[in-house]
C-alpha cells in the first residue's frame, strides 16, 4: 500500500482509497489518456473497448454482448421471416435488433459524456 497526494488539497492518503478523505475528490489511474479512450470508443465502441479500457469491465461485457446478440439475431430474423415463422419466434429475434440498436446508443452517449467531461478525466476514470 502506498501513499498519495491528493490533487485537490494534497492530503496524504492511501492509494487504495475511492476518494480523499479530507475533500472527497475521486481517485483515478492518471496513466489513462483521454485521446486513446476517444480513439477506442470511435473505433471500437460497440465492443465496449473504450469500457476496458476505463477499466469499466462488466459495462464493457454488456455492450459486447448486447452488440453480438443483436448482430447474429440478424440474419436469424431475415431467415425466420423468409421461412414462414411464427410471430412469437420472431418478436423473440426482434430482440436481438433492439439490443443492437441499445448498444449503439449507448456507445453514442458515452462519446457525448466523454466530450463534455474531456477536461474532467476523473469522471471517466473513476474507481467504482
Amino acid at each position: 500500500m502506498a501513499m498519495i497526494y491528493c490533487r485537490d488539497c494534497g492530503y496524504k492518503h492511501s492509494d487504495r482509497a475511492r476518494a480523499c478523505p479530507k475533500c472527497g475528490r475521486v481517485v483515478f489511474d492518471a496513466d489513462k489518456s483521454i485521446v486513446i479512450y476517444l480513439v477506442l470508443l470511435w473505433l471500437f465502441g460497440v465492443f465496449g473497448a473504450h469500457r476496458f479500457y476505463a477499466g469499466k469491465v462488466k459495462t464493457g461485457l454488456a455492450i459486447l454482448i448486447m452488440f453480438l446478440f443483436g448482430l447474429f439475431s440478424f440474419p436469424v430474423l431475415v431467415a425466420f421471416a423468409s421461412a414462414g415463422a411464427d410471430v412469437a419466434a420472431m418478436l423473440f429475434m426482434g430482440l436481438g435488433l433492439i439490443s443492437f440498436f441499445a448498444a449503439c446508443i449507448w456507445v453514442f452517449i458515452d462519446f457525448i459524456v466523454t466530450l463534455c467531461n474531456i477536461r474532467h478525466p476523473e469522471k471517466i476514470f473513476a474507481k467504482k
